[in-house]
């Protein structure tokens, strides 16, 4: 990464000579693969906790630290007050959590997914009405955000309310896909989306990579 607060979707991460190790940090997160006799040592924390691997890593030539989007739709909960007259529309940023992944690169071309790590701002949870969910916190930011280096992805949003009243969301649904992200301004950018509230529920319809904008 070209600094501290620059984000890739893929990082190389460098098989250590024995003795060695490497070290790779992204926001409050920092992974150390050290290799030792047997095979290899992973440690992974977030400042708050760190669990540890021991892998095996066979044919496996190289690795890399990938981040990807959360498995289930997430249910992002706005940290201010949205409101939206009837008919009037709202655009923002929201961001959202990325699970870090190593993932093991053979010969052959094919790769691994060899270890998903955890990533405390994701809380799933079960809803009768939206099955598995993430519950996500986020400011809504009025302008791009700053790169801080946190594994997250920024999401354009275009908020319209199509009914006869006032409307204060809750919470957005978001659903985020692999190939939805890409690199931007030192960050992690989703494709666009419009959100519109029919009065029962949201309708989604995403926009173009091009259309994103500061």
């Amino acid at each position: 990464m070209s600094s501290p607060d620059s984000l890739a979707l893929s990082s190389p991460l460098l098989r250590p000579e024995r003795g060695g190790s490497t070290r790779v940090r992204v926001g409050r997160f920092e992974l150390v693969l050290e290799a030792v006799r047997g095979g290899h040592s992973l440690l992974w924390g977030d400042g708050r906790e760190a669990r540890r691997f021991a892998l095996g890593l066979g044919d496996i030539g190289q690795l890399s630290l990938q981040l990807e989007p959360p498995a289930w739709p997430c249910r992002v909960v706005v940290r201010e007050t949205l409101v939206l007259a009837p008919g009037a529309r709202v655009r923002g940023y929201v961001q959202l959590p990325l699970v870090p992944v190593v993932v093991g690169h053979r010969a052959n071309g094919q790769d691994l997914r060899l270890l998903e790590l955890a990533n405390a701002d994701l809380g799933g949870e079960w809803d009768e009405r939206f099955g598995t969910t993430f519950r996500v916190a986020s400011s809504w930011h009025v302008r791009f955000p700053m790169p801080t280096g946190e594994a997250r992805a920024t999401v354009p949003l275009t908020l319209f309310n199509d009914a006869a009243e006032m409307f204060a969301p809750a919470d957005l649904p978001v659903q985020l896909l692999r190939q939805d992200l890409f690199v931007r301004r030192s960050s992690i950018v989703a494709a666009p989306r419009r959100l519109r509230w029919s009065g029962q529920s949201w309708n989604g319809t995403p926009r173009r990579r091009a259309e994103v904008n500061g």
